[in-house]
C-alpha cells in the first residue's frame, strides 16, 4: 500500500518532465560552439529591447473526417511574445534595419526565451518562413520573421565573454 504513493509520485514527476523543453547539447570548445550557431542561426546582433507584446494566433484544426462541422474541427490557440530590439551591432542576418522584431515562445517549457524591456542581448535567431498544421498536412508559405529560444546561444550582453563578441566580429567579416 506504501507504494502506491510513489508509484504515483513516479508517474507525476515523469509525466511533468515530458512536458519540459529539450535541446541537444552544445559539443566542442567554446570557440566551436559559437562558430557552429553563427553558421546555423539566421540571425546574430546586440541589441536593447525596446518592447515586447503577446501575439495570439488562431488555428483550425480538423480532428475528423465525419460527422457534423463542429465536431470534424476544433480551434486552438498559440501564444507567442514578440519582442522589438533596437539594433547596436549587426553580426548576421541584417541589413540596414535599425530595429528587428524576434518572437519565442510563452512558456520556457517550450523553450520559450523571455526578455526584459530595456535589457541588452546578444541574440541567435532562426527565421521561420512555413507553416507547419498540427493535423499533418503539408507547409504553407508565410511572411518570414525570426524567432529565438532557449536552444539558440545568446544571454544578456552584460554576461557575455568579449572573446565571444571579438569571434562573432571575425566570422561577420568574413562572411
Amino acid at each position: 500500500m506504501k507504494s502506491v504513493p510513489v508509484i504515483l509520485l513516479l508517474l507525476l514527476l515523469h509525466s511533468s518532465a515530458a512536458l519540459a523543453c529539450s535541446c541537444v547539447g552544445a559539443t566542442g570548445s567554446e570557440k566551436e560552439q559559437v562558430a557552429a550557431a553563427y553558421q546555423r542561426d539566421a540571425l546574430v546582433f546586440v541589441g536593447r529591447v525596446l518592447s515586447v507584446e503577446k501575439v495570439v494566433a488562431t488555428d483550425t484544426l480538423r480532428v475528423s473526417d465525419t460527422g457534423p462541422l463542429e465536431q470534424r474541427v476544433r480551434l486552438t490557440q498559440h501564444e507567442t511574445f514578440r519582442y522589438t530590439f533596437a539594433v547596436a551591432r549587426k553580426y548576421k542576418g541584417l541589413t540596414t534595419e535599425s530595429t528587428v522584431q524576434v518572437s519565442s515562445e510563452t512558456q520556457s517549457a517550450s523553450c520559450g526565451r523571455e526578455f526584459k524591456v530595456g535589457s541588452a542581448y546578444l541574440l541567435y535567431g532562426y527565421q521561420i518562413s512555413e507553416k507547419y498544421p498540427a493535423d499533418g498536412g503539408p507547409a504553407t508559405l508565410i511572411t518570414p520573421y525570426f524567432a529565438t529560444s532557449l536552444c539558440n546561444r545568446g544571454q544578456e550582453l552584460r554576461e557575455v565573454k568579449r572573446a565571444e563578441l571579438k569571434q562573432l566580429k571575425k566570422l561577420a567579416k568574413a562572411g
